[in-house]
């Protein structure tokens, strides 16, 4: 069975990227959020560009979680605010499986006190729900 994070994994990963946001925009703090997006907010994710995988690995891996996910598998994708939209980090395939399956998602939403222009953003593709359909 292909690999998936645990819900440890992304809490320890959403608390050291927003040390790293805090490092690199100076002046600026950043408040997490825990939220269960509903299927149709899941939709509205804004969707980035998930790094160098190919399709059979990213089909293995969504398979992994979907059975996962009829186990209780809940690891929550990580998410930023800007401008009321949410900006997806981490948990591309977990949206994915989510979108896929008429889900809602954990996710834990880091949110800067001002704004800022985080890089991820010029990664964005587009909408979960115009992506992967439905």
């Amino acid at each position: 069975m292909a690999e998936i994070v645990s819900k440890k994994e992304q809490i320890d990963l959403a608390d050291k990227l927003v040390k790293y946001y805090e490092k690199i925009y100076e002046g600026t703090s950043f408040s997490k959020e825990e939220k269960t997006l509903s299927h149709a907010e899941v939709g509205e994710v804004d969707y980035t560009y998930p790094g160098p995988e190919n399709e059979l690995d990213a089909e293995v891996k969504m398979n992994a979680i979907a059975k996962a996910v009829r186990l209780g598998y809940d690891a929550p994708a990580i998410l930023i605010k800007k401008n009321g939209k949410l900006v997806l980090v981490d948990g591309h395939r977990r949206l994915r499986v989510a979108w896929g399956q008429g889900i809602g998602w954990p996710a834990i939403i880091i949110v800067p006190s001002k704004p800022v222009s985080f890089g991820v953003e010029k990664t964005v593709m587009g909408k979960v729900k115009d992506l992967f359909g439905k």
